[in-house]
């Protein structure tokens, strides 16, 4: 007798069926774990901190090589761009100032008006090596020769510096009271300044960064 095909394919799904539920769970073979593979996160990524150096009531030795040493001065105060790290020694003050820059650093003492006036200091480093005038602003916004060319003479001949990734240091020392007329007396106190930094090697290029505040010695 002829079997017709639709019984066939119902004969072969029932006797499929039969076979698997026969088997139980123990037939059927358990699914092969895998395991996710755990996230792994990178390490947080170290930010230098720029340590800044320590500051003493009982100072170390003094060297002005454009390195401020841990101990080397007692106060710190921050004008905008510029850092000036200070101590006086008995009738010397000793400075450095610290900018980010690769030109020059510069501090004036007493303005009367604007730059008129003002005792200034100005240093920079060039082929390695610290260079400091000692000026004496004419007018409110200069120009500012050496003191020596206005009937003066330079009292700023202790000093050094450096420049290292960018950052200029110039350290030096003056009497705070020197009897030139072309220099103004640094007090122990409050002292009115002006300050500048300059991104060329040269003083007689304009500034990019200025102002004004109070220095406390």
């Amino acid at each position: 007798m002829e079997i017709k095909k639709p019984f066939l394919l119902w004969g072969l799904i029932l006797a499929t069926i039969g076979s698997i539920l026969s088997g139980g769970c123990g037939a059927s073979k358990p699914e092969p774990v895998t395991q996710k593979a755990t996230p792994t996160t990178s390490p947080p990524v170290a930010t230098s901190v720029e340590k800044k150096p320590l500051l003493a009531d009982k100072m170390g030795e003094w060297k002005p090589d454009g390195i401020i040493a841990d101990g080397e001065y007692s106060k710190m105060q921050s004008f905008g761009e510029l850092e000036v790290y200070s101590r006086i020694d008995g009738n010397k003050a000793k400075l450095a100032l610290r900018a980010k820059t690769n030109g020059y650093v510069a501090i004036g003492f007493d303005p009367a008006d604007k730059m008129k006036d003002a005792d200034i200091i100005l240093g920079f480093v060039k082929d390695g090596k610290a260079v400091v005038f000692d000026m004496y602003s004419i007018g409110p916004t200069g120009p500012h020769p050496a003191d020596e060319q206005q009937g003066g003479k330079n009292d700023v001949t202790v000093f050094g510096g450096a420049n290292k990734d960018g950052m200029t240091v110039i350290e030096f020392e003056r009497m705070l009271l020197t009897g030139d007329p072309k220099d103004k007396e640094i007090k122990i106190g409050d002292n009115k300044i002006i300050w500048s930094v300059g991104d060329e090697s040269n003083p007689s290029t304009k500034h990019v960064k200025r102002g004004g505040g109070i220095l406390k010695l």
